[in-house]
């Protein structure tokens, strides 16, 4: 019982940075929705696990525990290839940058002699 009062405590934190960080626009609706869902969710599976055994044998798999590990991890793969797109996007980015900020640095020299 302990760890279920725990775990609610530490969503109610979470929830409320979400809240937060859509209040001041560092996150957009659709992040909000998301991430405030997903939290509602592990308090509904915390507090009524019998929730996730029906969601497990809607999609075919037998306990709900192991459909929620199997969806966790499918979803931490995801996260870890959109950050890794982003991060190269952010790389390519970054480059582009400084060869301009380089060329112009090179142009406004050469204009000085």
């Amino acid at each position: 019982m302990i760890i279920k009062i725990l775990v609610t405590m530490f969503v109610a934190f979470v929830l409320s940075r979400v809240i937060f960080r859509y209040r001041d626009g560092s996150m957009g609706v659709a992040g909000f929705l998301i991430w405030t869902l997903l939290w509602l969710g592990v308090e509904v599976f915390l507090w009524v696990p019998q929730v996730s055994d029906l969601f497990a044998h809607k999609i075919g798999i037998g306990r709900g525990v192991d459909a929620l590990v199997y969806i966790s991890i499918i979803a931490l793969f995801y996260g870890a290839f959109k950050l890794y797109i982003k991060l190269e996007s952010v790389e390519h980015d970054l480059t582009k940058f400084v060869r301009n900020l380089a060329i112009k640095d090179r142009e406004a020299k050469d204009h000085k002699q």
